[in-house]
């Protein structure tokens, strides 16, 4: 008598393979930026999220807990892609000129490539104390370096490299909107930060060496 062969269950039934949690929040942040980028800053809400990631609603929560967490996690994702692309491109730089022009353009070149989603973001009114601490965190960390580079060149006062600084962040804030719009390229909008800064530099030191 020919004995049956008993099946488990399920046997035979290959099952995909989970996607590792990193991987996963990363393809979350994507999808995050894409709903930016299509529908601004009040597209952006878990339920989308999910639907966009194709995950449900609670594996979003899961990832980020809430919207904030996950506006703080964009805002990060997108300055330490500023901070590598920066950094990257100032390496070989041997003077101030060479690093700054470096630096602004590494810069540009990110906020044309991702600068809608960021854009939208930070455009955004009535975000919570927790999103501004880390969105002032983020300026506040670019006007120190650059403060400290500036004293360096012109031998200014902290207090009036710090000022300096931020009127010239707040600047090329400007000229990165106007190359996300296509009103201006990189290099116009390089030469014309680099120009604008080293002028003013070259004066305020020049000043200082004729009154001490």
């Amino acid at each position: 008598m020919q004995q049956l062969q008993q099946r488990t269950p399920g046997a035979g039934r290959t099952r995909a393979p989970r996607t590792p949690p990193a991987e996963r929040r990363e393809l979350l942040l994507v999808a995050a930026e894409r709903l930016l980028e299509e529908g601004g800053s009040d597209a952006l809400r878990m339920d989308a999220l999910a639907r966009a990631g194709g995950v449900t609603r609670p594996v979003v929560y899961e990832h980020f807990g809430g919207r904030d967490a996950l506006v703080v996690a964009l805002l990060e994702r997108h300055a330490e892609r500023v901070r590598t692309h920066v950094a990257a491109a100032v390496a070989t730089s041997t003077s101030f000129e060479d690093e700054l022009r470096a630096a602004t353009r590494a810069y540009l070149e990110v906020a044309r490539r991702h600068g809608p989603a960021m854009r939208a973001l930070v455009s955004a009114s009535h975000l919570s104390p927790t999103i501004e601490a880390v969105r002032r965190s983020n300026w506040d960390a670019a006007v120190e370096h650059w403060s400290d580079r500036y004293r360096e060149r012109a031998g200014l006062s902290r207090r009036d490299a710090e000022a300096l600084v931020t009127a010239h962040v707040a600047a090329l804030a400007a000229l990165a909107g106007s190359c996300i719009e296509g009103r201006i390229g990189i290099a116009r909008a390089t030469d014309l930060h680099v120009t604008a800064t080293l002028a003013a530099l070259d004066s305020l030191s020049i000043r200082r060496v004729g009154h001490p």
